[in-house]
């Protein structure tokens, strides 16, 4: 049977889950953050969840899913092996390194992938497991042939996320948060979510382009559930306690019960508890505008009562989930004995007074047995009552009864008692190695125009060109390879479990054509181009926040690795680097990998040569171009431009400075190379320190 997890960023929150049918909580983001919002639980908090969780047969997982800075790296080990300690039966977590040490500090506890992961991949889940994953949730954006395959072949465990809010961009891959002039990130939990604001795209202002409908997978759990997935994950930790309980309620039914909603519950679930829409368009592979244009949903008085209504079910009432059995003896000329054993093998005795022998008819084993099954309003169920009780024994109900309540409360007792946890050594801070020279100059370009003889001139040391077109030939690069310029396929941003023979076809053709090494921001990736006999760099969309990652994926096989353009300058000069690390210092970085064509689902068809752009309420003006599959890529609406402050990147270990070209013409692509080679003074419009100043993630 799948495993239902429900969200909780509040104390009502977890009782609401606990309460409406939840396997497992998931608690946390946000729990090392300064200034914590309304949603988010402090340690008393966290530890009295785990209690509250653990007495009523509750697993919970405490979810660590924010990506860790060099200098928050020791407070998110802490909290993990308070939570260990506490109790806790899982942690979630996406941070490289904060895995790779978390193996190391709690060597038994298990850790499971969240989605910010992005895992789109059998491979993907085979790099997952090889980090020491035990269980990994899955991109949304999988069809259900591809979740099938994924599932089948997995050696981990696999979730999938069944309901609630999903985000346009690919999970783990969207930095618009970040970039934008909130300066708040997905990859810490603070995003301010700007993608539901209202954009223009294709010429006329939409309502909200990029604001998805609710994922509803509900008439799906048996297919998951026969093709080997084991988690079903209910999405939504920022969302109400009513919310929690009443879409808990709904899947857990359906996954016990095979009970469907009725179509009132199902019209309940879109106006009062989702986003006034609810879609399955990934799942059954139909993506497209349908999951888009939602209605402006306001409350009113019928949504007060509904979920007042819902909030007695949770607060008024316990569930009883976790079987006990009972064993009475009543004898003669002896102390009644009782005791109670719960599915976990946890015991309980009491000794009441002796009973006595009537000589007549006295209590009866019915009625011994009767008293012990009334376990109301205790989070247990009696499964089984033994019973020796000798004849005409006189034993009051009440004593029974007091039987009873004595062995629940030890029972409850006992499982209230933290876990003992091996806790193994914290692992030192990476040691940096120096690189050999200055730092290399790399230039990427995303069209062929931009590959010219005046561009080769500059003298680049490194070239990234998409797979696409050094796979098409499509550009003359002798002017690059005959100055020494290595060379790298970039490839595509996301490849899914059904685009894996295309990506192998692109693979085999670069290779044919003399191209050794590829640029990956996907760990899915690193398997599928090393059996093509590639070496592999790795992008920024790896998310490089900490030495402890950069040094993990070093040891992966990666020659270079991009660290995240969400870091400060001092973030990044502080980084010990145990691995070559590149940094972007000039350019439109990619700030949303999206499934969906946002231009044809905006204007209803799609050209996939001419420019297109998306501009926000703002001023911004997003470029959008055309990714592998299909897909679309958001550029940022400004340029990062670093070349008047060289102190910033110049002197702090880097290996490598990537110049990032998207929509610049030829002769700025040689204008802003020149400039970082302090041959002009060239500015460029509307360029900005991006996030280097300010930074967007939690020190």
């Amino acid at each position: 049977m799948l495993e239902l997890l429900a969200p909780a960023g509040s104390t009502e929150a977890v009782i609401a889950a606990v309460q409406s049918g939840a396997d497992t909580v998931y608690i946390g983001d946000g729990l090392t953050a300064p200034g914590k919002s309304r949603q988010d639980l402090d340690r008393e908090g966290l530890a009295r969840s785990i209690r509250y969780c653990r007495v009523r047969g509750c697993r919970t997982a405490v979810s660590l899913s924010g990506l860790c800075t060099d200098e928050t790296m020791a407070g998110r080990l802490d909290l993990a092996v308070f939570a260990a300690k506490e109790g806790a039966d899982a942690l979630i977590v996406r941070d490289i390194g904060l895995i790779a040490s978390l193996r190391k500090v709690l060597p038994d506890v298990p850790l499971w992938g969240d989605v910010r992961l992005d895992v789109n991949s059998a491979e993907a889940v085979a790099a997952a497991a090889a980090m020491g994953l035990s269980r990994v949730t899955l991109a949304p954006e999988l069809g259900a042939e591809q979740i099938a395959a994924i599932a089948r072949a997995a050696a981990i465990e696999t979730a999938v996320c069944v309901h609630g809010p999903v985000c346009v961009a690919h999970s783990g891959k969207c930095y618009i948060g970040a970039l934008a002039h909130e300066h708040r990130s997905d990859s810490c939990m603070s995003c301010a979510m700007p993608c539901q604001g209202r954009f223009s795209l294709g010429g006329r202002m939409d309502e909200r382009p990029l604001a998805m409908a609710d994922l509803c997978l509900i008439d799906h759990l048996e297919g998951l559930e026969a093709v080997g997935v084991t988690g079903a994950v209910i999405e939504g930790r920022g969302r109400t306690p009513e919310y929690v309980a009443y879409v808990t309620r709904l899947y857990d039914r359906a996954i016990r019960e095979r009970v469907m909603p009725s179509n009132e519950e199902r019209e309940t679930l879109r106006t009062v508890f989702s986003s006034g829409a609810l879609t399955d368009g990934y799942f059954t592979g139909e993506p497209g505008p349908d999951m888009f244009s939602l209605p402006e949903l306001k409350p009113d008085r019928t949504t007060a009562r509904t979920a007042a209504e819902v909030r007695k079910g949770y607060m008024n009432g316990e569930l009883r989930r976790v079987p006990v059995r009972f064993y009475a003896v009543l004898q003669p000329d002896k102390p009644a004995l009782f005791a109670a054993e719960d599915d976990m093998g946890r015991r309980a005795a009491y000794k009441g007074y002796t009973p006595i022998d009537l000589g007549r008819q006295g209590i009866s084993e019915g009625r011994v047995r009767e008293i012990l099954y009334r376990t109301g309003g205790t989070p247990f169920h009696c499964t089984e009552v033994n019973c020796a009780i000798g004849e005409g024994l006189d034993y009051p109900d009440e004593a029974v009864e007091q039987a009873r309540r004595e062995l629940l409360a030890q029972l409850t007792d006992k499982t209230k008692e933290g876990a003992s946890v091996r806790e193994g050594e914290r692992p030192a801070a990476p040691e940096s190695v120096p690189p050999q020279g200055p730092p290399k100059l790399i230039i990427q370009v995303t069209n062929a125009n931009q590959l010219t003889a005046e561009l080769a001139a500059t003298g680049p040391d490194l070239l990234y060109v998409p797979a696409e077109i050094l796979a098409a030939g499509a550009a003359d690069l002798t002017p690059f390879t005959s100055r020494g310029t290595a060379l790298a396929a970039v490839l595509p941003a996301v490849v899914s479990e059904a685009e894996k023979p295309e990506l192998a076809e692109l693979l085999a053709t670069l290779q044919a054509r003399g191209v050794t090494e590829v640029l990956a921001g996907d760990l899915g990736l690193l398997a599928a181009a090393g059996q093509a006999g590639m070496a592999v760099r790795g992008d920024f969309a790896l998310n490089v926040t900490n030495g402890w990652t950069l040094d993990r994926l070093g040891r992966a096989g990666f020659r270079s690795v991009t660290l995240s353009c969400e870091l400060t300058a001092r973030q990044i000069a502080a980084m010990p680097k145990a691995a070559p690390a590149e940094m972007i210092v000039y350019g439109r970085v990619p700030v949303m990998v999206t499934d969906h064509c946002l231009i044809r689902n905006s204007a209803g068809r799609c050209s996939c040569s001419t420019p297109a752009s998306m501009s926000d309420a703002f001023g911004g003006v997003y470029p959008v171009a055309k990714e592998f599959g299909c897909r679309n890529t958001v550029y940022d609406a400004r340029k990062i431009f670093l070349a008047d402050h060289p102190e910033v990147y110049t002197g702090v270990g880097l290996w490598g400075l990537r110049l990032l070209f998207t929509a610049e013409s030829p002769r700025e692509c040689v204008l802003v190379t020149e400039r970082y080679k302090a041959r002009n003074d060239y500015v460029p419009i509307n360029a900005s320190r991006g996030a280097y100043q300010k930074g967007a993630l939690w020190s």
